[in-house]
């Protein structure tokens, strides 16, 4: 996971929203300004989307973190909303697809919560050190299913294999890295899973010498 730095939302979606008697309904520009927000990756698994789930006729979810339902009010906010996944990997739902009607308090627009968030290199596990985050990391949204943890350790099995051709690891090939992937490229996207990989390669670049 990583703070979500909002836009501005678009336009349409002003119109929209401040016409008398509207209620929640996505557009394609509201779609369109909330993966440009995101760089492409899903709010919170951050797997790259649009993308197709073979248990989904969806590429993607726009989801309220404090639900329609428990805060109508709500419902028409840009600042309430972000894009995700299908969440349907083999019907082990995760994301928005588990989430549905609940509420997350994690703040993700905000930069102290990236401060809590820990991975557990040997088998991709994300947690927070925050025990109410923690909980919804696991129960709400599913993060730590076994081909998300999977995907993790992977990515960072990746990142190590390219550092051990510099033996020993050098800070600046860590930096290099770093600034790789806590970036969007030139076509406006995050690398997927970056959150794991930029904690991992903080960490070590501390320990360098």
């Amino acid at each position: 996971m990583r703070k979500i730095n909002k836009g501005n939302e678009p336009r349409e979606w002003t119109e929209y929203r401040l016409t008398p008697g509207v209620k929640y309904q996505r557009i394609p520009e509201l779609a369109d300004a909330l993966l440009k927000d995101q760089g492409n990756i899903c709010a919170y698994c951050m797997r790259r989307i649009p993308i197709k789930d073979k248990n989904s006729n969806e590429t993607t979810r726009i989801d309220h973190v404090l639900s329609q339902e428990n805060h109508e009010e709500l419902q028409l906010d840009y600042k309430n909303m972000v894009i995700c996944c299908p969440g349907a990997i083999n019907n082990n739902f995760h994301c928005d697809k588990l989430k549905g009607d609940k509420d997350i308090t994690i703040p993700i627009f905000e930069d102290h919560f990236v401060q809590t968030i820990e991975y557990d290199t040997s088998d991709g596990k994300i947690k927070s050190t925050n025990p109410t985050w923690n909980h919804e990391i696991n129960s709400i949204l599913n993060l730590n299913n076994k081909l998300l943890k999977r995907n993790r350790k992977e990515v960072i099995a990746a990142i190590t294999s390219i550092l051990n051709k510099t033996n020993p690891w050098k800070k600046s090939s860590i930096q290099k890295i770093i600034n790789e992937w806590d970036n969007i490229d030139i076509h406006g996207d995050y690398k997927p899973y970056n959150g794991i990989v930029v904690w991992y390669l903080k960490k070590n670049l501390i320990q360098r010498p």
